[in-house]
């Protein structure tokens, strides 16, 4: 299970992710999270730089398609304005949201193409690793506006990444290191 947790790629923000990168290795569908990992918990509405990033890497050849665990209508607001397709409610790390989302792609996709992208070990990533998918860690935006459960992920999040670090060192530190670093900012 712990290994489940460990993301195949590290990234500070959405915005260092080497789109170009995965573009190249056949990554054609990403799938992200909202909350902290595109825009904090207190913002409604993208940002003018998030309206720039999608435009990128649409532009690039990738699909997006945002999977929030929030059943707030906020993410249907979101996504609307950002002009991508959405599942709220993903009940992740339940694979129910990933398969929905699969679902509403424009056409279907292997498992070697899509991404996920997310700031929580216990939601995105393990739903990501049980989905078959690759998987990208990025930094939460703003843990200070996190609503209860995720706190609740966080402390667990903490115990598994000391279990992690003590029985897969390598691992660890290739994957997982310098998002504890700048966790702890």
């Amino acid at each position: 299970m712990l290994k489940k947790l460990i993301p195949d790629d590290y990234y500070k923000t959405i915005e260092d992710i080497p789109y170009s990168k995965l573009y190249a290795d056949g990554i054609r569908l990403i799938l992200t999270d909202l909350d902290n990992t595109l825009i904090s918990y207190l913002e409604n509405e993208p940002t003018e730089a998030l309206f720039v990033w999608k435009n990128k890497i649409k532009e690039m050849g990738f699909e997006i398609i945002v999977v929030s665990n929030s059943r707030k209508d906020r993410v249907e607001h979101f996504a609307n304005l950002l002009d991508v397709p959405f599942i709220k409610f993903a009940k992740k790390p339940l694979l129910f949201g990933m398969r929905k989302a699969v679902k509403l792609a424009s056409r279907e996709y292997k498992k070697e193409e899509i991404v996920e992208i997310g700031d929580q070990l216990m939601t995105d990533v393990f739903a990501s690793k049980r989905f078959g998918v690759h998987t990208i860690l990025v930094k939460a935006i703003d843990k200070k506006t996190e609503i209860f459960p995720t706190k609740i992920n966080r402390k667990l999040e903490k115990f598994f990444l000391t279990q992690i670090e003590r029985r897969h060192p390598r691992l660890y530190q290739q994957h997982l290191d310098q998002y504890v670093v700048d966790k702890d900012e």
